[in-house]
């Protein structure tokens, strides 16, 4: 699930960066300024997956995040606690980054005050559609995932 989870987030949050970045010319952080203002649906997809990858309920990486520490923490091993520490500690981290990017899109203005709109390419709005629909289901939903996993232990599909 976790892998999952975080390739179908991690797509949808490059294809807004690819996005975002063809009109902006830039892929730093003042970019994504105003980004809700002149495209909305691209800021909250943006917001989605980095909420995602902060892993907030109820979206997918919250599932990923959760089943990651509980592997550890039910481990019973010293290393498995000290693993957990870390990752609660990268979480953290991570959040305050991405709470930087989330405040870019929704409170700070347009760079240079360029509110014209995005022209996605199809190609984009695919992957956003359905990496979107992905992080989304797979949070509420984990057991979609996880029965086609054992769906595909149970046939054999990779061997084994």
């Amino acid at each position: 699930v976790y892998l999952i989870v975080y390739a179908a987030t991690n797509l949808g949050m490059f294809a807004v960066i690819i996005a975002v970045s063809r009109k902006t010319r830039s892929g730093q952080i003042e970019s994504f300024g105003g980004l809700f203002s002149y495209a909305p649906a691209l800021g909250v997809t943006a917001t989605v997956f980095l909420a995602s990858l902060a892993g907030i309920p109820p979206l997918g990486g919250w599932i990923a995040k959760f089943g990651a520490f509980q592997a550890l923490l039910t481990s019973g091993s010293g290393w498995g606690y000290g693993l957990a520490v870390i990752g609660a500690v990268n979480s953290v981290i991570a959040f305050g980054y991405y709470g930087v990017v989330m405040r870019e899109i929704w409170m700070k203005p347009a760079p240079y005050g360029d509110t014209t709109p995005i022209r996605t390419p199809a190609s984009i709005g695919l992957a956003l559609g359905i990496s979107t629909v992905a992080t989304l289901v797979l949070g509420v939903l984990p057991g979609v995932a996880m029965y086609f996993g054992d769906l595909a232990r149970i046939t054999g599909a990779f061997g084994s």
